[in-house]
């Protein structure tokens, strides 16, 4: 094994990384922080200039297996409807590149799995830690009245399921990679609270996301997958 410098954004430097590369992962992201300058230029870049680039040197150098990390709020629809793969895509200006990336990976000739993850939770996301924080300075405020659902997924998970389809996942398939239990906002943040011992979450705080409750079934039954952090209360225990 070696390591090879690229550049999602350069293609020749892609031709060079994926000579007598079997597989390629695009697992590479540029999401602001939170606390910081919401631009998502060099996101939105990443997924539509840099996935057409690995895409092009992937049929060139003859890789076999694709696996693209996407997102699972693309169907979110704002309700409490349990949703699966099926569901329309529902691009916002923020998702709209996650939707293209989608649509140029399932334009290609690879034998390709899209791998749509929750909100990412765990070590190095910071999205826990921020939750934990406000909590214990009771400035964790629901979104709205904290009745919309958020599907979540812990890192380890995500980084499971990424290996599986790697190793034979179906073709060609798009796979909702979420934890058991999606969860209403006023549920997961009096849970954290209580944790941390805060005071209880108030109403009225904005929402990031529409309401989006996302089932799992298919990547269970498809991988097969299972989450070992299984629910929110697993996961911040």
């Amino acid at each position: 094994m070696r390591a090879v410098l690229g550049d999602i954004l350069d293609p020749i430097s892609l031709d060079r990384a994926l000579r007598g590369c079997e597989a390629a992962l695009h697992l590479a992201t540029a999401i602001p922080r939170p606390g910081g300058a919401p631009d998502w230029t060099i996101n939105d870049r990443i997924r539509r200039e840099g996935t057409a680039h690995l895409v092009a040197a992937c049929e060139s150098a003859g890789v076999h297996r694709y696996v693209q990390q996407s997102i699972a709020h693309l169907v979110a629809d704002g309700s409490t409807s349990i949703l699966d793969e099926s569901a329309p895509v529902r691009p916002t200006a923020v998702t709209a590149s996650a939707a293209d990336m989608e649509s140029i990976v399932a334009g290609s000739r690879l034998s390709w799995i899209v791998l749509r993850g929750g909100w990412f939770y765990g070590p190095g996301t910071g999205r826990d830690d921020a939750w934990r924080q406000l909590a214990r300075t009771g400035e964790l405020h629901l979104p709205g009245d904290g009745s919309d659902y958020v599907s979540l997924i812990h890192v380890t998970d995500m980084a499971d399921a990424v290996a599986l389809a790697l190793e034979g996942g179906p073709p060609k398939a798009v796979l909702s990679i979420v934890d058991d239990a999606p969860v209403t906002y006023a549920t997961l943040f009096h849970h954290i609270a209580a944790v941390e011992g805060g005071p209880e979450p108030r109403p009225g705080g904005v929402a990031a996301l529409p309401s989006f409750r996302v089932t799992n079934a298919r990547a269970r039954a498809f991988l097969p997958w299972t989450p070992r952090v299984a629910t929110y209360r697993s996961g911040f225990a």
